[in-house]
């Protein structure tokens, strides 16, 4: 009989145990892909089959859809992690994978579960019956859901790939069946060896070399390429890299708005060439605005007063050694400085996209131009700082509705994307008007935050997703995320820095 395993945790904290249950009861309802599923019976007593099924590294050795895989047992709430052959062995790829392993029964089941792409959710399940009379039956139980399988040709891979598991996870056990008629029992050294393992292995890292070279240059061109627009003589943004910096040069004098965060502030300085930046504005204190200061000794550095204490909060680590690029010259409410001869007016908008937010505004020959920080992200779903000293959304939405009325033929600088028009920030507060109100209503209406995000639809905005570092963690802010950070604002659940992310 099977004795319990004191590693074996079976149940989660109630919180996350709930937030599971409704990701399981979402994909289950979920009409996008039918689960991809199948069982075999095999003349191998449950015990036995268990046990060599826990030691996730053997895998390989009987289950031909791995390539390698990493943990030594199962355990819940660990990360699964391996590697998938291809479902053609003439496909050059092997696929690698992280779970969060959900579910652990010990002999009946194992279940992961897979969010690491943006919009996508799949879980796989192994599982185990006793017949009695020594015989076991072994089924693959796989399904997903999401924004990756919409697309008709994704979805088509992911069944094929799951069907792949399928056969192969079947096939294998009917290879541990053989081993034990034969064997007696079932051990590593009975196994088949892991052949070809060191070209095979040499292979596997070129592909993740090339995959991580496809990784990153997809970042740089969609996130992090700078381009240059000239707005007026003597006023450019350089846009992307983190916040879009905006340049004023008038005689001696070149202030620089925002100075993004290595390596692209780097890329900035060097595009500056020999300019002496003697001005530098932080709109705010977030790190992709702001890292790149101490490229500037010589300059005065200014923001809003509450910027500096809330820079050592949050990002103590990095200031403490960067003590030069704190800004010293505190703007309490309103304050124009000289680049020049040119005016720049800076002044508070009240609590909107942190509670430390300045605005720039500036008129060059007949042109109102205006830098928003990240109080405007035009084309991208916002960043929402849920920590202390962060989001005050209806505060936002008043702030971005009084730029656009009290300067209605202004050239926009946002924070995020591209040059914006007083219409733009509009329909960005629109947006954010209806997002508030529509999590309102479904929590009025009893939804859960998963309920919320389910039936919330934000496809009308067209809007892109958008990567940062929160709290520690890689977020994208998505219509998922979007939704999760306002339901968690209204329901006063923003203490926990992991609620603020997806992964």
């Amino acid at each position: 009989m099977l004795q319990p395993n004191p590693r074996l945790v079976l149940e989660n904290s109630s919180d996350q145990n709930t937030k599971d249950l409704a990701k399981k009861d979402r994909l289950l309802s979920s009409t996008e892909m039918a689960p991809v599923q199948g069982t075999v019976d095999v003349a191998v007593p449950l015990e036995v089959l268990w046990e060599s099924f826990t030691h996730a590294n053997w895998w390989p050795r009987w289950n031909k859809c791995f390539f390698w895989a990493h943990n030594r047992d199962l355990q819940l709430g660990q990360k699964l992690i391996w590697a998938f052959q291809p479902i053609r062995w003439w496909y050059l790829y092997k696929m690698f994978a992280i779970a969060n392993i959900v579910e652990l029964h010990e002999g009946r089941k194992v279940t992961w579960e897979v969010t690491a792409l943006p919009g996508f959710y799949a879980r796989h399940t192994y599982h185990m019956e006793d017949l009695g009379d020594g015989r076991t039956r072994f089924g693959s139980w796989e399904q997903a859901q999401g924004a990756q399988i919409k697309f008709p040709l994704m979805k088509k891979f992911w069944v094929a790939h799951f069907t792949f598991v399928k056969d192969r996870s079947l096939e294998g056990a009917r290879q541990l069946d053989d081993v034990y008629r034969r064997e007696g029992k079932i051990t590593k050294d009975k196994l088949r060896p892991k052949r070809y393992w060191a070209f095979w292995l040499a292979v596997f890292s070129l592909l993740l070399l090339l995959a991580a070279g496809g990784v990153a240059l997809y970042f740089y061109v969609n996130y992090m390429r700078p381009t240059r627009i000239a707005l007026a003589p003597g006023v450019d943004v350089i846009t992307a890299g983190g916040g879009n910096s905006l340049i004023v040069k008038d005689g001696a004098d070149l202030m620089l708005l925002d100075t993004k965060f290595p390596p692209a502030s780097d890329w900035l300085r060097a595009r500056l060439g020999n300019e002496r930046v003697n001005i530098v504005v932080n709109t705010h204190y977030h790190y992709d605005h702001t890292q790149g200061n101490t490229n500037y000794p010589e300059a005065k550095f200014y923001a809003y007063k509450t910027v500096p204490e809330l820079m050592m909060k949050r990002d103590a680590g990095w200031w403490k050694n960067h003590q030069a690029g704190v800004p010293t010259e505190l703007v309490d409410d309103t304050r124009t400085i000289k680049v020049g001869n040119q005016d720049v007016v800076l002044f508070y908008p009240g609590p909107a996209h942190t509670h430390g937010d300045l605005v720039a505004y500036l008129r060059r020959g007949d042109k109102d131009i205006v830098a928003t920080g990240d109080l405007v992200f035009h084309n991208y779903y916002p960043m929402m700082d849920l920590l202390d000293g962060g989001i005050d959304i209806p505060g936002l939405i008043q702030a971005v509705r009084t730029l656009a009325s009290k300067y209605p033929n202004a050239t926009f600088v946002p924070g995020h994307g591209p040059i914006a028009t007083a219409n733009d920030l509009n329909h960005y507060a629109d947006y954010l008007q209806f997002l508030w109100d529509a999590v309102a209503k479904a929590r009025q209406s009893g939804w859960s935050e998963d309920q919320a995000v389910s039936h919330i639809d934000l496809s009308q905005w067209n809007l892109t997703t958008l990567p940062s570092f929160h709290a520690g963690y890689l977020c994208w802010a998505s219509a998922e995320t979007n939704i999760r950070w306002v339901y968690q604002i209204q329901s006063g659940d923003t203490n926990d820095p992991r609620n603020h992310c997806t992964f």
